[in-house]
């Protein structure tokens, strides 16, 4: 990059005001395969009532979404095959998902966040549920605090409506360690 591409480059960013980033890119606690779908399923199951699969349609970001496809009736869920979860920490965090489901229908989709200790008992769990699903993607996040004495945390997303044959697209799941601000 020339002196001039770099000077109108400062330039640029100077006029563009104060930019706060929140967090890192990188900071999901879910691993990236888990947490986009880009490449497979990462370690998301079917749970009960649905078939899951990895599916390449018009996804919130990027390619894929989490195909639940309810199979049977009162209930359905997903969660993660890495028992006893991911690592975590202590203190404030944030969670959020996009998620679209069959049109005329009352479904919704919970994600319960577990935090864990060493031994993978479950120190505390706190759910988001998002509004009565469409076919139009919808974002629901929480501000959550994982306890002390955290060291894992693990995820489900559930329902308790479904008729066989509802599907629900699920895509971009994050739950990360908030930064605080200055």
């Amino acid at each position: 990059m020339s002196r001039w591409s770099l000077l109108c480059l400062a330039v640029a960013l100077m006029a563009c005001g104060k930019v706060v980033i929140d967090h890192a890119p990188t900071s999901n606690l879910l691993d990236a395969e888990t947490a986009s779908l880009e490449t497979g399923l990462g370690v998301w199951t079917a749970w009960y009532g649905v078939t899951a699969s990895r599916a390449a349609t018009d996804a919130r970001d990027g390619e894929a979404v989490l195909r639940v496809e309810v199979t049977e009736p009162y209930g359905w869920g997903v969660h993660l095959d890495n028992w006893p979860g991911f690592a975590a920490r202590p203190g404030a965090h944030r969670a959020s998902f996009w998620a679209r489901g069959t049109t005329g229908r009352s479904v919704v989709a919970s994600m319960k966040v577990s935090w864990r200790d060493s031994d993978g008992e479950e120190l505390q769990a706190q759910t988001l549920t998002s509004p009565v699903l469409s076919g139009q993607w919808v974002r629901t996040a929480l501000e959550l605090t994982a306890p002390e004495g955290t060291e894992r945390m693990s995820v489900d997303v559930t329902g308790d409506e479904g008729a066989v044959g509802d599907v629900i697209e699920l895509d971009a799941l994050v739950v990360q360690e908030a930064l605080s601000t200055p």
